[in-house]
C-alpha cells in the first residue's frame, strides 16, 4: 500500500533547528550527495530511453525458430532439411554433369518450386531433364511433401519426413551400370523402354553446433514400380560454416553420397556407389543464393566426376515465424530515432505507430496478357526402325510398324510458344482464351515393293509441321495477402489441329520380306478436341508487370494423344 505524506516549511525548520551543528554538516553533505546521484540517476535514465536500442533480425525469415540456413528447401546440393517458413516459397534451377567411367557423359536439368504450409508442412514439384549422348527429352515430373516433428531445437536433430512420388514422362537413354559386353545388349520389340514411375521416402536430420557449424544428413529409400523394378537407398550428408559472417554471403564445406542400387535380377549383387567433394554456397542477394560441388567418385561404381550447379530463389514468409529464432548470430544494432518518443512530461511514453499497409499486387478485377514458352512432352517414344525385314515382320504379325509413338504430335517432345488473354472479374477467378503453336517433327517411311515386277522402293520421310490450338479457359487464382504470390489453376476446352499424320504400310502375300505385295498409304493431319488443365504460380515483379511458371496436361481425343506442357513466360496487367 502507498501512503502519502506531507510536510510543512515550519515542520522542517524546527527539526533542523533543533540538530547540533556538528550533526547538521554531515547531513546536509549527505543530503546533497543524494541529490547529485539521483540527478544524474535521473540524467542517466532519460538517456537509457533516449537511445533505446533495437535488435534487428537475419534477412531471411525463421522456419518455427530455426536459423536462415536451414529454412530452405536445399541444405546444401545434396541434401534437405527442414521446412519452409508458411507461405514461403522456394524456385531452384539445378544442372548435374555425370563423367562415366564408360561412355558419354550425362547432363540433368531440375525445375523445383516448393511452398511452406502452416504446421510444419511443405509440397513441392519437380520436372527434371536429360541430355545424353546427343538426344534428350524430360525425364520425370515430381510431386514431393514434408513435415518437420517439431519445432526447431525441440526434439534433437530436428527429425523431418519427406515423400515423394516420380511420374516417368521419357525414355531410359542409359543404365544405371557399364553397357554389356557386344553381341549381348537387349533387343527393345518397340524401341527404348519407358522411365517406371517410382517413389522415395526419406528421413532428414539437420543441427547447428555453436552456432558456426551447420550440418544436414539424408537417408533414403527409393522404388520403381516397373520395369526392372530398381532399388536404391543411401544416405548424403553436408557440413557447411559461414565464412562472410554477415547474412551467411558465403559458406564453404564438405558433402557426399553414398548409394546401394539393384534391380529384380542383381538383389544379392549391389551397385556401391559414393561420392565426395568441397562445396560453396554464396548469396548474391538476400533472397538468392549459388551452389557448387564438384565431387569425386570412390569407388568402380562412380561416377569419375559428379558436378552440382544450382541457383535458388527464396521469397515470402518474412512474418511467418511460429517463435523467435533461436540463434541470434549475426544480428545487428540500430538506433530508434528521438523522434520516436513523444511528449515532455515523460521519456517512457512511446508513440503507437500503426504499421503501413500491405502492398496490392493484384487487382480486384484487372486483364492480363500472358506471354510464354513451352516444352511439350508425349510419355511415348518413336522408334525409328526402317530396316525393311522388321517394318514387314511387325506389320504382318500386328506389331506397330515403328514402334510405340505418339499419334498426334508424333515425337517424344515439341518446342513452341503462346500467348493467352483473361479478363479478371472478381480477384478470384477469371476467363480467358489461350492460343499456342509446336514445332512439331515426325519422322515416317515410304515403301513399295512388287515382286512380280520387280520393283522395290524405300525411303525415309520427315513430317515437319506446325501443330496450333485455341481454347477458352477459366482460372481460379489466390493471391497470397502482404506477397507478391498468387498460385493459380485453370481448366479449358478448344480444338487443336495440324498434327496427326499417320504412315500405314499395307502388306499382301505371305509374311516374307522378298515376296510381299507393300505399300505405304499417307494420311494428312486432323482437327480434334482438347481438353487442358493445368496449375502454377504468378510472382508479381511490379504491380503491372509478373513472372508465370505453370505445368498443364493436355487431352486429346482417341488413344496416346495426351501430352504435357511446361511453360513460362511473362504477365503484364491492367
Amino acid at each position: 500500500m502507498i501512503r502519502n505524506f506531507t510536510f510543512s516549511s515550519h515542520m522542517i525548520t524546527t527539526y533542523f533547528s533543533r540538530l547540533p551543528a556538528q550533526r547538521f554538516i554531515p547531513l546536509m553533505a549527505g543530503a546533497c550527495l543524494v541529490f547529485l546521484a539521483t540527478n544524474q540517476s535521473i540524467h542517466a535514465q532519460s538517456a537509457v530511453f533516449e537511445q533505446e536500442i533495437v535488435v534487428t533480425g537475419e534477412e531471411v525469415s525463421s522456419a518455427y525458430g530455426a536459423p536462415p540456413g536451414f529454412s530452405r528447401s536445399r541444405f546444401s546440393n545434396l541434401t534437405n532439411a527442414y521446412v519452409l517458413p508458411p507461405w514461403a516459397f522456394f524456385f531452384g534451377e539445378s544442372y548435374e554433369g555425370q563423367g562415366f567411367r564408360h561412355g558419354p557423359p550425362d547432363h540433368l536439368f531440375t525445375q523445383e518450386i516448393e511452398m511452406g504450409l502452416p504446421y510444419r508442412f511443405g509440397v513441392a514439384a519437380e520436372a527434371k531433364f536429360e541430355r545424353f549422348n546427343g538426344g534428350g527429352g524430360a525425364e520425370t515430373v515430381s510431386l514431393e511433401a514434408r513435415w518437420a516433428l517439431a519445432d526447431w531445437n525441440k526434439i534433437p536433430l530436428n527429425p523431418t519426413l519427406f515423400a515423394e512420388y516420380k511420374f516417368g514422362v521419357g525414355t531410359i537413354r542409359h543404365e544405371e551400370g557399364p553397357p554389356p559386353p557386344p553381341g549381348e545388349e537387349a533387343e527393345e520389340e518397340n524401341g527404348p523402354p519407358k522411365v517406371p514411375d517410382a517413389y522415395e521416402f526419406r528421413l532428414l536430420l539437420a543441427q547447428d553446433f555453436g552456432e558456426r557449424l551447420e550440418w544436414a544428413m539424408n537417408w533414403f529409400f527409393e522404388k520403381e514400380n516397373t520395369g526392372d523394378r530398381g532399388r536404391e537407398w543411401g544416405f548424403s550428408q553436408s557440413v557447411m560454416t559461414p565464412i562472410l559472417l554477415p547474412n551467411e554471403r558465403l559458406k564453404v564445406g564438405l558433402e557426399m553420397e553414398y548409394k546401394n542400387f539393384t534391380v529384380k535380377d542383381t538383389r544379392g549383387d549391389p551397385m556401391h556407389s559414393f561420392v565426395i567433394g568441397p562445396t560453396l554456397a554464396w548469396k548474391p542477394t538476400p533472397q538468392t543464393r549459388l551452389d557448387i560441388s564438384p565431387l569425386f567418385g570412390c569407388t568402380d561404381d562412380s561416377p569419375v566426376a559428379d558436378v552440382f550447379v544450382v541457383f535458388s530463389w527464396l521469397f515470402g514468409g518474412e512474418h511467418a515465424e511460429a517463435e523467435a529464432p533461436v540463434s541470434t548470430r549475426f544480428r545487428y544494432l540500430s538506433m530508434v530515432p528521438a523522434d520516436y518518443y513523444s511528449g515532455k512530461e515523460s521519456a517512457k511514453e512511446i508513440k503507437q505507430v500503426a504499421p503501413p499497409p500491405c502492398p496490392q499486387w493484384y487487382g480486384d478485377t484487372e486483364w492480363n496478357v500472358n506471354l510464354w514458352g513451352t516444352y511439350a512432352f508425349t510419355n511415348t517414344e518413336y522408334n525409328p526402325n526402317l530396316w525393311l525385314v522388321d517394318v514387314v515382320q511387325s506389320t504382318t504379325e500386328g506389331h506397330p510398324v515403328l514402334g510405340t509413338f505418339d499419334h498426334y504430335i508424333g515425337d517424344d517432345h515439341a518446342w513452341g510458344g503462346g500467348g493467352d488473354i483473361k479478363y479478371f472479374f472478381y480477384r478470384y477467378f477469371g476467363v480467358g482464351v489461350e492460343g499456342f503453336a509446336l514445332d512439331a517433327s515426325k519422322s515416317g517411311f515410304d515403301i513399295f515393293e512388287d515382286p512380280t515386277i520387280p520393283i522395290f522402293t524405300r525411303r525415309r520421310i520427315n513430317h515437319d509441321h506446325t501443330i496450333a490450338a485455341l481454347l477458352g479457359t477459366f482460372t481460379l487464382r489466390y493471391p497470397i495477402p502482404c506477397t507478391r504470390f498468387a498460385p493459380y489453376a485453370w481448366a479449358g476446352v478448344g480444338a487443336i489441329f495440324g498434327g496427326g499424320e499417320r504412315d500405314v504400310l499395307s502388306t499382301q502375300g505371305p509374311p516374307d520380306a522378298f515376296a510381299v505385295h507393300a505399300q505405304t498409304h499417307h494420311f494428312g493431319s486432323e482437327t480434334k478436341l482438347l481438353g487442358q488443365f493445368g496449375a502454377g504460380l504468378e510472382f508479381r515483379i511490379a504491380r503491372h508487370f509478373g513472372w508465370t511458371n505453370d505445368l498443364s496436361f493436355g487431352v486429346i481425343d482417341g488413344p496416346k494423344n495426351n501430352f504435357g506442357m511446361l511453360r513460362s513466360g511473362l504477365n503484364f496487367a491492367f
